[in-house]
């Protein structure tokens, strides 16, 4: 029982960032540049962190780190594999993805600091 809830976390965390991934990147147009690209995956994986960190504090930031190393590694194995996308010459507009982990780390983290100083009070 417990496998299926961590999975759903995982998967409603993913969900969480994937349509604030999408809700971003639409808004921020069809530039090409690198903050039209890594914006949207800061903004994305924060938000995923503080859901993943909301459902359970003790496993929040270990959920958020596995979901942004999964989501990653599908961004990537879409664009690179299903896609066929080239890699490009500018490796930071073409790995962008790899952002996930750290963002979605970040966010449980300051939801949870700021759980923790909240209740110190």
């Amino acid at each position: 029982m417990n496998t299926l809830v961590l999975f759903l976390r995982t998967a409603i965390a993913g969900c969480s960032g994937v349509l604030v991934w999408v809700l971003v990147s639409d808004a921020h147009g069809a530039d090409q540049t690198l903050s039209a690209a890594i914006v949207p995956v800061w903004v994305a994986g924060l938000v995923g962190g503080v859901v993943s960190a909301m459902f359970s504090p003790r496993q929040g930031i270990t959920v958020a780190f596995t979901t942004g190393v999964m989501m990653a590694l599908m961004f990537l194995a879409f664009r690179h594999v299903y896609l066929d996308m080239p890699w490009g010459s500018d490796t930071l507009q073409t790995l962008w993805p790899i952002w996930f982990p750290v963002a979605y780390y970040l966010g449980a983290f300051g939801y949870l600091t700021v759980l923790q100083r909240l209740y110190r009070r």
